[in-house]
């Protein structure tokens, strides 16, 4: 039986191996020269040749699965006819075979399946390091199986830390340079804007333009403010009365028109200082006359890629025009006057400047120059030539969406950082755990000072926060003190984009074990704390952070009302350099108080208060401090 094998296998030429799908190592070049060798020296053994064909169909077999319940024969056969390429010769004469061959194959295979199994056992032994590495190993791709994948994955990585060999620290990553630092668009880009602002005093231009400032400064595009006003007080005419504002007094026009170019030309510097990058600067006069705004359009238009816009404001409003008069009474020109002598003399300005006040038409607009006009706080907004073919990525784009959202309404914005958690506590970075006892205290005194704030305005207000677990629990505690009778519910936003900062792979580590394992990415963020990114998937900056945000400061500029933020302390922070208007690079350094800060509408901007109630003091650790300063508190 045996020797009837032997010579039916000897007429049978096996398949070169090239042609089969085996693994990448057996087809290679040093694979085939070895196998020639091998041929060449034990060729007359035919047993030998086709003991090997039968090894390499067991392989094949093993690595197929079998269904269950086929013939170990048949699939023997089958994969002899598949290697040995036969077609339809038979092979039954090569499965009759004595019960000594086919002990061997079954051993064989009862071998591999041993061995396996001892492999697998042998791996759970290992550290969670090395089996993260020898699994990356195998995922390798191989570029003689996938050249296609090979050529996509060879990209530049940056050398990360040596990660300690410890089941405490499993964590590896690798990622591309550039996304290790986020970048603004506005410093690369370049595009140069001067809004000059139009309109009758108490219309809201100082607050339209601080709203701008702070807005554009806040995205990250410079944003300088020129008032023709206090350039006139430094020169020694604070305090004049309506006289001074007279169109029939030349003197004073004569000075007015002076010191209105004088603050131009200065608006001009600023914007050729800024170099190649986006700047805007801000001309805050009245600009009612024809005359004033062609002399502004000639100086402006005289220097190449600069964009002129007109932003008037005009307002007919009875209940805006009335709060807007009592602020201004806190005018420099008023110190020390009596509140109704005051009125009355800003009264006689608006009346001088209402009696030469000339509205921006279509036929001051060009290719350069353009305007936007606001009606009644956003009640209405037309904009005429404020973009051009090549603004594709332009500034304006910013500036119309504020004046989109902007209202002069009467509003206080209030932000509330949650309590403390348990990894505050415990001084572990990032995480969703839930507040400590002393971190229900904070959010039941938080709920108080709610209670009395809308008691006092007479209706509810609106709250925002994020949604992990600790700002569910800090709204939950809200709930315990209900409105007044007769008032509408409040309603609760819950945003993920007020989440906080992400850390990426980095998450729910301590303080010291970041500086301790990372020491690299700890060093890079140390570097460049508003624009370092977390390593990992969600890892962010808090350039992503803010730019996130952005949008939402936008929907708070469109609320009219009282306004509840509870959130974490970068998210804090963000929105405080907003409403502060703090520079970028000094966000991550603001200092986040336990308490609730207040901001609340006045007519340059927001004036910020601080308010502390008793329990608004967690108690923080020594390690949750180290952690905080981490964040970037100083």
């Amino acid at each position: 039986m045996l020797a009837h094998l032997t010579s039916e296998a000897s007429s049978l030429e096996p398949t070169p191996v090239g042609a089969v799908d085996f693994p990448a190592k057996w087809t290679s070049q040093k694979a085939d020269t070895k196998n020639a060798d091998w041929q060449n020296q034990w060729g007359s053994w035919s047993w030998v040749r086709h003991g090997k064909v039968s090894f390499m169909a067991l392989l094949r077999i093993l690595r197929a699965k079998p269904s269950r319940g086929s013939g170990f024969g048949r699939q023997i056969e089958t994969q002899l006819r598949g290697f040995q390429n036969i077609g339809s010769q038979p092979t039954s004469a090569m499965l009759a075979v004595d019960g000594g061959f086919a002990g061997c194959l079954a051993g064989a295979a009862v071998g591999a399946c041993v061995g396996a199994l001892w492999t697998k056992k042998q791996d759970r032994g290992r550290s969670p390091t090395r089996q993260l590495t020898a699994a990356s190993e195998k995922l390798r791709p191989d570029a003689l199986l996938h050249p296609f994948r090979a050529q996509q994955l060879d990209v530049t990585h940056e050398p990360v830390s040596p990660q300690p060999d410890s089941p405490r620290h499993p964590r590896e990553f690798k990622r591309r340079i550039s996304g290790k630092f986020s970048m603004n668009e506005n410093k690369v880009l370049e595009q140069k804007v001067v809004l000059a602002m139009v309109g009758l005093p108490a219309r809201g231009k100082s607050y339209i333009s601080k709203a701008i400032v702070r807005y554009l400064n806040f995205v990250g595009c410079p944003t300088q403010l020129f008032n023709a006003g206090n350039l006139r007080r430094s020169a020694g005419k604070s305090g004049v009365d309506a006289n001074f504002f007279d169109s029939s007094n030349e003197n004073a026009k004569k000075l007015r028109d002076e010191l209105a170019m004088e603050c131009l030309d200065q608006l001009l510097a600023f914007l050729e200082k800024e170099g190649q990058a986006t700047a805007v600067g801000i001309l805050d006069a009245t600009n009612t006359t024809l005359e004033r705004r062609r002399k502004v359009k000639e100086r402006v238009l005289a220097h190449t890629g600069i964009r002129l816009i007109f932003l008037e404001s005009i307002c007919d409003d009875g209940a805006i025009l009335s709060h807007n008069y009592d602020l201004k009474l806190g005018n420099e020109d008023y110190v020390g006057m009596k509140a109704e002598k005051a009125l009355q003399d800003f009264l006689e300005r608006v009346e001088q400047y209402a009696q030469v006040y000339e509205p921006v038409e279509d036929g001051e607009c060009s290719d350069r120059c353009g305007y936007i006009k606001l009606i009644n706080a956003g009640e209405k907004l037309i904009c005429n030539h404020c973009r051009s073919k090549d603004d594709e990525y332009g500034v304006m784009r910013y500036i119309v969406g504020l004046m989109s959202s902007i209202n002069l309404g009467k509003r206080c914005i209030m932000l509330a950082v949650v309590g403390e958690t348990e990894h505050d506590r415990k001084g572990v970075l990032g995480g969703d755990s839930a507040l400590t006892q002393a971190g229900k205290q904070h959010a039941a005194a938080l709920a108080r000072f709610v209670a009395e704030r809308e008691e006092a305005a007479g209706k509810p207000m609106l709250v925002m926060c994020g949604t992990l677990t600790r700002h569910l629990q800090t709204v939950e505690a809200l709930k315990a003190i209900r409105p007044n009778s007769g008032q509408k519910p409040r309603k609760v936003l819950k945003l993920q984009r007020l989440n906080e900062l992400c850390a990426g792979d980095l998450d729910s580590l301590s303080y010291e074990e970041f500086k301790e394992f990372y020491p690299e990415e700890f060093s890079a963020r140390q570097r460049d704390k508003l624009n370092y990114r977390y390593p990992g998937v969600g890892g962010e900056s808090y350039q992503d952070v803010l730019f996130r945000l952005s949008f939402l400061v936008l929907r708070l500029e469109q609320i009219i009302g009282n306004v509840l933020i509870v959130c974490d302390k970068a998210v804090c922070r963000v929105l405080l350099a907003y409403y502060r208007g703090v520079k970028n690079e000094d966000l991550p350094y603001l200092q986040v108080r336990p308490g609730v800060m207040t901001f609340e509408r006045s007519h340059i901007g927001f004036t910020e208060d601080y308010v502390h109630k008793m329990g608004m003091s967690p108690a923080i650790s020594k390690s949750c401090a180290e952690l905080q300063s981490m964040a970037g508190a100083k």
